[in-house]
């Protein structure tokens, strides 16, 4: 995939922050920002999978402290308007009078604000993993609501919690959060490590525990991840409650589809489907019998079919 890598760099976006990007695929072709999710993660070669290298001219960036973006976990200057502000000086750099706006999970959500944001500048929207960034979706998570399908992963995620933390989903992320920014680098770890594992186990519909704790063990964004998760989750990633759906008028025309998992345990299903209900005719909305991840079973494939008909809206 990195041979079809036209340019990368680091842009300045102010702030003491540089983020990486890479130029990607035909410059004629269909032009995309594609947005990864986290908060914290970062883009790799298993996003490119999803697009067409002679059809689509791709934008890849590392969100604001992820991947190999400057300062690496940073939570300075870092908040949701930053990183809006981030995507839309790219669209500038690139000259993309409007662009294709794809993302998942967190990816989602940061498309979406985007999106209202600047829809003047968005042509298309592909979502998939939906989350709307509503408390009852966060504290899905972090109030362990999973824990009935994954028991033995929620004891473990909340034995390293003291009971006077466990009143609710908030305090419990304040713990973790507080450990995280330890002094003590193994207490980081430990933390850090148990933070993004039990997350881990909610993504895929082909879950195993063993494999699990092996690839958050080799996972370079384990650390990034559980930092930004927790910066921008325990400051209600810095949106009102129900931001999204209340702006949805802004956007409504722009044509979006979405692919979402039945089985999702990490953004559950019931985003996609009040999306669906307030967006509106221009919405379609694709379910799959998968979990949360990209690549699971069906839901790599429809994200690729319909990452290519992104062609005919937008023609070489």
């Amino acid at each position: 995939m990195n041979d079809y890598v036209n340019d990368s760099g680091l842009l300045d976006v102010g702030d003491g922050h540089q983020i990486y990007w890479e130029d990607w695929g035909n410059p004629n072709g269909a032009p995309i920002i594609s947005i990864h999710g986290g908060p914290g993660g970062s883009f790799s070669d298993t996003h490119k999978a999803l697009f067409d290298p002679a059809k689509h001219h791709v934008i890849f960036h590392d969100q604001r402290g992820c991947g190999r973006s400057l300062p690496f976990a940073s939570t300075e200057n870092n908040t949701t308007q930053d990183l809006i502000h981030d995507i839309e000086l790219l669209r500038e750099k690139f000259e993309f009078e409007t662009v294709n706006i794809i993302g998942g999970s967190w990816g989602s959500s940061l498309s979406l604000l985007y999106t209202i944001e600047h829809p003047d500048r968005v042509s298309n929207l592909l979502l998939w993993g939906i989350y709307l960034i509503r408390q009852f979706e966060t504290d899905w998570v972090n109030e362990g609501y999973p824990r009935y399908n994954f028991p033995a992963e929620w004891d473990r995620f909340i034995a390293l919690v003291p009971e006077e933390y466990r009143t609710n989903g908030e305090s419990i992320m304040k713990y973790y959060a507080k450990q995280i920014r330890s002094t003590d680098a193994e207490i980081v770890k430990k933390y850090a490590f148990e933070w993004s594992l039990w997350e881990s186990a909610l993504l895929s519909i082909n879950y195993d525990p063993a494999t699990s704790i092996q690839e958050v063990a080799n996972d370079p964004h384990t650390l990034s991840t559980a930092i930004l998760e927790t910066h921008y989750f325990t400051n209600k990633c810095f949106v009102a409650e129900n931001y999204i759906l209340n702006n949805i008028d802004k956007i409504r025309h722009i044509p979006c589809k979405v692919i979402q998992g039945r089985f999702d345990m990490c953004t559950p299903a019931i985003g996609a489907y009040d999306l669906a209900k307030a967006y509106g005719e221009n919405l379609t909305l694709n379910w799959v019998n998968s979990g949360h991840l990209r690549s699971d079973p069906g839901m790599h494939e429809l994200i690729k079919a319909c990452a290519e008909e992104l062609r005919v809206t937008n023609a070489i």
